[in-house]
């Protein structure tokens, strides 16, 4: 919960299960949503009594598709954002070569809408014949909040190809073979900060809102987060760190770039495209490596006040930059951009019996910035230099890792450890509860801390390891199974 003047007043959070059945698949149960956010909404109304609540926006991951009955109750699990079961129907939607790909890069990837929308219709037909619609966890959550239908222009002009202005391509959808698509998602699409309408009075009740208040229709999370970091202007950059890395950049451009997803047009500001790359895993790659292979951390945390995350930065901080030959290629569930490719996998080449947990784990902070490089170097190539970026996501936790970044990208970076996307959503909240006359003025108001982060090691040092990463993919394609 914020106030106008961006401070955050209270914040809950509570966790669900996230179920992995097949490799590269990825659910949850979108009622385990639902109770996570009244729990919390409930908790922080009940922790900030003097508050008087005026607006809610929500954020969510994008392309977390489930379908719905006419009372709006899930007919399966939700599938998840990083799923990538869709990717016969992503290759069938690239093969139509249809003008409208060309805002988004040509291609379509598996953890888009309609990709995961085809694959329903062809793999659980019966779930499609019956699904009163198809839509994302955000309008889901949104129905829930107020009774209405509505999607999120974001959502739709990122992940939809959809555009704003013109609306849907009728024969781009015959061509990938959903004629019926506006049948089965929602007829309204609002633009972000946009009112939806009132919260239903039992949900206010529920959780111990006034029946006053507005719900505002939000978006993608990390885009949101655009917001909450002030990137409104044109080549200004914004990176969020978290279970995925995505770096977003705002453009004045009207034409198809390779290797990467957009110009979205219009997706948050009118008349100002949005540009993404980014790396399907990241901090879930340290994640899994804290969990799964160096469980000494956990045990040492249980011994002092330091968490595993520490743990892994004081001991990865110790070994030297290039960590003594070791090289992580960081995809682990895929490859979003440059390459696109949801079957390439993670490596981690170099091993020698002088190597320890330590190692893999700097090599692991430095394989994730080799590939944040990767897209910045594809940037600079297509005259697209970013004049400033800024920084936020749970990995701005790490110290050792926003240095890594830093030094191998070779960029100054405004880095907050506030949680933009949060902020962002506060934003759009108090913009549409007209508290601000516009977004530019609510940020000025309710803006976050940025602290400088400067290289300090010549990128000289990791120069040898950037190039074999390079080369790691595409050495390493041909001997897929």
């Amino acid at each position: 919960m914020y106030d106008i003047e961006g401070r955050l007043l209270w914040s809950s959070q509570k966790t669900y299960e996230t179920k992995f059945p097949v490799p590269g698949w990825a659910e949850q149960n979108p009622n385990d949503w639902w109770e996570a956010l009244r729990l919390c909404v409930r908790e922080a109304v009940k922790m900030c009594p003097h508050i008087s609540v005026k607006a809610i926006a929500i954020d969510a991951t994008s392309s977390t598709v489930l379908a719905v009955g006419s009372n709006g109750e899930p007919l399966t699990n939700a599938i998840l954002w990083m799923d990538i079961r869709a990717s016969e129907q992503a290759k069938k939607i690239n093969a139509t070569n249809h003008p409208i790909l060309s805002w988004c890069g040509k291609q379509v990837s598996p953890e888009w809408f309609l990709p995961k929308l085809l694959w329903i219709k062809e793999h659980l037909p019966e779930i499609y014949r019956k699904a009163y619609l198809i839509v994302e966890a955000l309008d889901w959550l949104n129905y829930k909040l107020t009774g209405k239908w509505v999607a999120s222009q974001c959502n739709a002009s990122c992940k939809w190809n959809y555009l704003p202005g013109e609306g849907w391509s009728i024969d781009f959808l015959e061509a990938i073979g959903v004629p019926e698509l506006v049948e089965k998602i929602p007829s309204q699409i609002l633009p972000v900060g946009s009112v939806i309408g009132n919260i239903k009075k039992d949900v206010a009740h529920d959780i111990g809102c006034e029946e006053s208040v507005l719900i505002v229709q939000g978006g993608i999370d990390a885009h949101i987060a655009t917001i909450g970091l002030g990137s409104f202007g044109e080549r200004e950059g914004s990176l969020i760190l978290g279970s995925s890395s995505v770096l977003l950049v705002n453009a004045r451009l009207q034409k198809t770039l390779e290797g990467f997803w957009g110009p979205y047009k219009d997706p948050i500001h009118k008349g100002l495209s949005l540009i993404e790359g980014g790396q399907t895993s990241s901090g879930s790659i340290i994640d899994w490596f804290i969990k799964k292979v160096a469980k000494h951390y956990s045990i040492k945390a249980k011994a002092t006040k330091l968490n595993p995350y520490e743990w892994l930065d004081d001991e990865a901080s110790k070994v030297p930059p290039g960590s003594e030959g070791l090289i992580v290629l960081d995809h682990w569930q895929g490859n979003r951009t440059p390459y696109k490719d949801p079957y390439s996998r993670g490596i981690i080449w170099g091993l020698s019996l002088n190597h320890e947990a330590s190692h893999i784990g700097r090599a692991i902070y430095e394989g994730i910035a080799f590939g944040i490089r990767l897209l910045f170097d594809h940037l600079e190539k297509a005259g697209i230099g970013i004049k400033n970026l800024k920084v936020c996501g749970g990995g701005t936790r790490s110290k050792l890792w926003l240095q890594i970044l830093s030094d191998i990208c070779e960029k100054e970076m405004w880095v907050t450890q506030e949680n933009a996307s949060l902020l962002g959503g506060a934003i759009l909240a108090a913009t549409g509860a007209s508290l601000f006359p516009s977004i530019v003025e609510a940020f000025a108001a309710m803006k976050p801390n940025l602290k400088v982060i400067k290289p300090v090691k010549d990128f000289s040092e990791y120069l040898a390891n950037y190039e074999l990463y390079q080369k790691l993919y595409v050495a390493t394609k041909p001997l897929r199974r």
